[in-house]
């Protein structure tokens, strides 16, 4: 039997019809499924991204903020209390240590820690800051005596914390002549105040004034510390002592700080001096300040003069405090 053949007509051109081809529709839906997951995990990504993770940010730098600010309270604290108990003690004087945090937390994956810089500016000739008193007395054989720059009337040296926040505003943190300084952008305040009393035991129309103050001189060696995690701040009180200054006759008290943070010493002063009863600005005290240009020409500085009227008694201390940082070891 002869192989079966094809029949064709006689119109035909012996070409055989080929089929069309069919379009695979589950592999479409999954391409286009895979497409939409995408721009859904994109687009809550960039939510993420724009919106919560800067107030996460945000928030742990601010946290990293507060509690910069409680450790420089407490090493203001630790030290005025050690200056404290110092007086006429043949107790050598507690040591004290402080961590300090330099970085805030992070988010992991999304975004790195915000690191810190802490730098120790030691007290010395030409330096700033300083902190400058000027007082006229009586001896106790009658002899007038001058405190001022020349004896133990001067102090200098701060600890500086530097937070350069990429979400909560920049900020540091300035132990400085025993007062602990916050300064940001839009402004400078003194969180915590030196070692300072002043009370009128007179009147109004007579003022007897009466001031007791702690100066106090940072001690120990240039250093700038940058990164992240902590370190620790040790603070052995070298030196303090007390004695009183008497002018029968009512003297000025003159204080003149050299300062990157006039601003905020001068408000101090002008609150805790206007504060005090029987005791009002251009009567009893004034406060003025001027923009000063040193060697260093990156930063701003400021003299602050504050001088105060019918001192008839100055108590006063002087402190040398050793400052070294170190790195904290877990």
């Amino acid at each position: 039997m002869s192989p079966q053949q094809a029949n064709y007509s006689e119109q035909s051109t012996e070409l055989r019809i080929k089929r069309k081809k069919r379009w695979d529709d589950e592999g479409v839906a999954a391409t286009v499924g895979t497409i939409m997951s995408l721009l859904v995990f994109l687009t809550f990504m960039g939510i993420f991204t724009n919106q919560f993770l800067p107030v996460w940010m945000s928030d742990n730098e601010s946290t990293h903020m507060a509690g910069a600010i409680g450790q420089f309270t407490t090493l203001k604290s630790s030290v005025d209390i050690s200056i404290s108990n110092y007086a006429d003690s043949l107790v050598a004087p507690t040591p004290v240590s402080v961590p300090i945090t330099l970085s805030s937390a992070g988010v992991p994956v999304f975004a790195a820690p915000t690191a810190g810089i802490i730098t120790l500016m030691p007290e010395s000739i030409g330096a700033i800051p300083t902190f400058n008193i000027s007082y006229v007395y009586y001896t106790s054989t009658g002899h007038i005596g001058i405190l001022d720059r020349s004896n133990d009337g001067t102090t200098g040296g701060a600890l500086e914390l530097y937070c350069p926040n990429r979400y909560y505003v920049e900020q540091k943190l300035i132990y400085e002549n025993g007062a602990v300084i916050l300064n940001q952008t839009d402004g400078e305040v003194v969180l915590a105040g030196p070692q300072f009393l002043v009370k009128n035991t007179g009147t109004f129309d007579s003022p007897h004034i009466v001031i007791m103050m702690t100066q106090l001189a940072v001690q120990g060696n240039d250093r700038t510390l940058g990164g992240t995690g902590s370190k620790i701040v040790n603070a052995d009180l070298l030196f303090a002592a007390s004695a009183a200054y008497d002018n029968p006759n009512g003297e000025f008290l003159n204080f003149t700080i050299r300062t990157a943070h006039g601003t905020a010493w001068e408000n101090w002063f002008n609150k805790t001096l206007n504060g005090t009863q029987g005791i009002t600005y251009g009567h009893d005290y004034t406060i003025n300040h001027r923009h000063v240009t040193f060697s260093d020409n990156l930063k701003n500085y400021y003299e602050v003069y504050v001088s105060i009227k019918h001192v008839f008694a100055f108590d006063h201390t002087h402190a040398d405090v050793k400052l070294s940082i170190g790195d904290l070891v877990l």
